[in-house]
């Protein structure tokens, strides 16, 4: 009797070992959702929108001088880590295997004077997260004049001006903090 209880205790105890290792190797898997195994995940299914904007009208129509990714800030001198505009900067792709960091270009010291025009991103993108994949949907963009103290290391850094040696003295500057958007529930 004790033999068939201690056999009966090992094989119990060889399933629950055997069952935690498979959990855990579809947890360690990177392309398997784990909790969809448990029947609380999504339908794992890329979303794609697009959003055109129109810019907003207080900002120059030339092309600007500089764009990139709030580095640091120092007096009234701010550091921009640059986009490479060689793919077009036509849009942002982000998914998996994705690097969010958009400033792969070289840093570029931006010195803002007493003339600097400030601007702030106002743009109300309420609408979108209620877009289902594969819409467009059309936003008039908004800013106002702003200072230099809401940039953080998200910021995106438009400038406009002119160069002289190394450095870029602006005559605009256009900052956005990152927009979230949450995927609609079921």
């Amino acid at each position: 009797m004790q033999n068939k209880r201690t056999i009966l205790v090992l094989a119990l105890l060889v399933f629950l070992v055997g069952a935690a290792a498979f959990v855990g190797g579809r947890m360690l898997n990177s392309n398997v959702s784990p909790l969809r195994f448990f029947g609380l995940g999504g339908k794992g299914e890329i979303m794609s929108i697009a959003i055109n904007v129109i810019p907003a009208e207080e900002l120059p129509k030339t092309p600007p001088t500089v764009i990139g990714q709030y580095v640091e800030r120092k007096d009234n001198t701010i550091v921009v880590s640059s986009v490479s505009m060689k793919s077009g900067g036509g849009g942002v792709a982000v998914g998996p295997g994705s690097n969010a960091n958009l400033g792969d270009g070289p840093q570029v010291e931006v010195v803002v004077t007493n003339e600097t025009i400030i601007y702030r991103e106002t743009t109300d993108f309420g609408g979108t997260p209620n877009m289902k994949s594969g819409e467009t949907q059309t936003v008039q963009q908004t800013v106002e004049e702003s200072t230099l103290d809401d940039l953080n290391s998200q910021s995106m850094i438009t400038v406009w001006g002119r160069k002289n040696g190394d450095r870029i003295i602006a005559e605009v500057l256009f900052y956005s903090n990152p927009v979230m958007f949450k995927r609609p529930g079921p």
